[in-house]
C-alpha cells in the first residue's frame, strides 16, 4: 500500500460484544465526540479570555447502538455493568499513482454503562428501532497496527499517535 493512499470511505463493519457479534445492528454506529473540559483564563497579559483544554480531560462520551428490533444482543446491553464492546471494519484506501484500491482494518474497542435503552415503537410490519446509549468511560482507536487514539479515564491516559499526554499528569499524582 503506497504511503500516498487517500482513505475514502468505511466499506463495512460489524460490532462485536465480549467476541460475540451483535446481530440485528442498523446500518449506523454513532461514535462519540470527544469535547475537551475546559477553563476559562483571563488576565494580564491576555487580550480577553481563553477557555482552556485540560489535557486527557473531557466531558461525557456517549455511544449509541441502533437494532432493527428488540433482541438479546441489544437488551443484554441493559444489564447494569460496564460493556466492552469493539467496532472492527474494513475501510478502503485509493491509490492515485496505480489507481488501485486497497483495504485496511479499522477497529474501535470502547467499554461503559447503559444509560438509555429505548426499547422503540411497535408498528405491524416495520422494525422498532431499539437503541442503546451508552456512557463511555474507555475508547481506542486502531487503524492497522497503529493505535491512533486511546482514552481510558479511569487510569489517565490519553494516547494520539503514540503519545501519551497524560503520562506526566500520571507520575505527578
Amino acid at each position: 500500500m503506497s504511503s500516498k493512499s487517500i482513505p475514502t470511505k468505511l466499506t463495512d463493519y460489524n460490532i462485536y460484544n465480549d467476541g460475540e457479534i451483535l446481530i440485528g445492528t442498523s446500518g449506523e454506529l454513532t461514535l462519540p465526540d470527544l469535547e475537551a473540559i475546559t477553563s476559562e483564563i483571563s488576565g494580564a497579559g491576555i487580550a480577553g479570555t481563553i477557555e482552556d483544554p485540560t489535557p486527557g480531560y473531557f466531558g461525557s462520551l456517549e455511544v449509541e447502538i441502533k437494532f432493527r428490533t428488540v433482541s438479546e444482543e441489544s437488551s443484554r446491553l441493559a444489564i447494569p455493568q460496564a460493556h466492552t464492546l469493539t467496532a472492527r471494519a474494513a475501510q478502503t484506501r485509493h491509490d492515485p499513482a496505480t489507481g488501485t484500491n486497497s483495504q485496511e482494518g479499522l477497529k474501535v474497542v470502547f467499554r461503559g454503562v447503559c444509560k438509555t435503552y429505548s426499547i422503540g415503537t411497535f408498528k405491524q410490519g416495520e422494525s422498532t428501532e431499539t437503541t442503546a446509549t451508552m456512557e463511555l468511560s474507555y475508547i481506542k482507536i486502531t487503524r492497522g497496527s497503529t493505535v491512533v487514539l486511546e482514552l481510558d479515564k479511569f487510569n489517565h491516559i490519553y494516547v494520539v499517535e503514540g503519545v501519551d499526554y497524560m503520562e506526566a499528569i500520571r507520575d505527578l499524582i
